[in-house]
């Protein structure tokens, strides 16, 4: 009889105490809204900082080094444009040649000694200088492009990471009601078993599975502390700041898309592909570069010189004048440089190949990627579906095994391992969820709309 009452108090305060568990675990994104880690309560309060999704995109484009690494890349591309573009444009030089002279006048760096020196020279006619001009603007647009891709991967990977954290901490939340429930489901296992309801094997079991319970939690901690730091990493927030996420959403794909018209958007628009393609136009300027190097090249020239008589140039010419200056052109006709042409043509050539190649390579590749996305993307659709039946046939099962217990018609270990399947079947849809929106992230990464979309 005793044994009867012991085994029923400790019954009823175990109920009591994971009916609150699960209540709590049955509403994991308002909890999880509340917290300010994983970790619950280490953080102060003032050092908590909610960043939701937009958020953390605008803070990852503005802040992470890669997206500044190729922006400088862009922009040293667009400094070489400039620089070869200033050829075409009059170069003007001032500077002395000062100098005493002993004997004839030598000259000092191909000029006369003076006391002032102005020279000018300017690209008035040069093919292959031209050409080279505009193989470094398409260069300058690869670059450009390349920086829209580095923009876009960034996006995808805030974006992922984000929802990962959010993951991690909603199915953490969770799995703390679970380990709830498995301990007071081994409680009642021990109780019954003293009583003798049980055989002893039972609480092996049950200390088993809230071991393993266990083990998910540290598991799913550590995850989302690993998370949390490389969200940091991306949008550049302190550790002093404690990160509160916010259940977000991925934008849902048209109920009309199909997989051909996002391959062909993504050839359309995706900012690798783009920049493959300047740099297939930039070796096919260089190839014309090169064969434009057989003409000849004119070239305005203009040159000042202020003498002094120190020189010794009235010594050694009939007239001396203190003011000095030409102007002119300078024509270049190669005459003959065959073999060096023929091997840089040549190399700009294979060169041009190779950039060839790679265009292919990576429309084939995008291609084949988008397919494969879309099937993944069934796949998850329907994994998610399943994962939502099999919650709501967990906690329709968690309110049978409630009537039931009422009515006396089952005990509460039934009641407590139905809300553990609750609680997994939750898990379960989390990671369905996240599952689907990954493979979501990643068709709008490749077809080159993730930016728009997440604005």
């Amino acid at each position: 009889m005793n044994k009867t009452i012991r085994l029923t108090l400790c019954e009823g305060v175990a109920f009591l105490c994971l009916t609150l568990g699960w209540l709590i675990a049955g509403r994991p994104a308002a909890l999880f809204a509340q917290q300010p880690s994983a970790s619950g309560d280490a953080h102060d309060a003032r050092n908590v900082r909610r960043l939701t999704l937009s958020d953390a995109i605008a803070l990852a484009m503005q802040n992470h080094r890669e997206v500044r690494l190729a922006a400088a890349m862009a922009s040293r591309a667009e400094a070489e444009r400039q620089g070869i573009h200033s050829l075409f444009r009059p170069q003007v030089f001032v500077g002395t040649g000062l100098a005493a002279t002993r004997g004839f006048p030598l000259s000092m760096e191909g000029s006369a000694p003076s006391i002032l020196q102005v020279s000018s020279n300017q690209a008035l006619f040069n093919p292959s200088l031209r050409n080279s001009e505009r193989q470094a603007g398409k260069m300058r647009d690869a670059a450009e492009r390349s920086l829209e891709q580095k923009l876009d991967d960034t996006v995808a990977a805030a974006v992922q990471t984000y929802l990962d954290l959010d993951r991690a901490r909603r199915s953490l939340e969770t799995v703390r009601g679970s380990g709830q429930s498995y301990l007071a489901a081994e409680q009642i296992v021990e109780e019954r078993v003293r009583a003798g309801l049980d055989p002893p094997i039972e609480t092996t079991r049950a200390r088993l599975n809230r071991a393993r319970s266990h083990a998910e939690q540290v598991g799913l901690e550590s995850q989302a502390a690993m998370l949390e730091a490389r969200l940091r990493s991306w949008v550049g927030i302190p550790p002093t700041e404690a990160i509160v996420t916010v259940p977000a959403e991925v934008p849902p794909i048209r109920a009309d898309e199909t997989v051909d018209r996002l391959i062909s958007l993504a050839l359309e628009r995706n900012p690798g592909l783009r920049a493959l393609e300047e740099q297939v136009r930039a070796r096919e300027f260089q190839v014309k570069s090169e064969e434009a190097t057989r003409w000849p090249r004119i070239n305005l020239v203009g040159q000042y010189g202020l003498f002094s008589k120190i020189n010794n140039f009235e010594d050694y010419f009939q007239r001396f004048a203190r003011h000095n200056a030409t102007l002119g052109v300078s024509i270049m006709v190669p005459v003959y440089e065959r073999e060096r042409r023929a091997a840089r043509l040549s190399k700009a050539e294979a060169e041009l190949l190779e950039a060839n190649y790679r265009f292919e390579q990576a429309q084939d590749g995008i291609a084949l990627r988008i397919r494969e996305l879309w099937a993944e993307r069934e796949q998850q659709a329907a994994a998610r579906e399943v994962a939502r039946l099999e919650l709501e046939l967990a906690r329709r099962s968690v309110e049978v095994a409630l009537v039931q217990f009422e009515e006396g018609r089952t005990n509460r270990l039934a009641v407590e391992q139905a809300r553990i399947e609750e609680n997994l079947r939750w898990v379960n849809l989390y990671q369905a969820e996240y599952r689907s929106e990954v493979a979501r992230v990643e068709l709008l990464r490749v077809t080159g709309e993730i930016r728009s979309v997440f604005r």
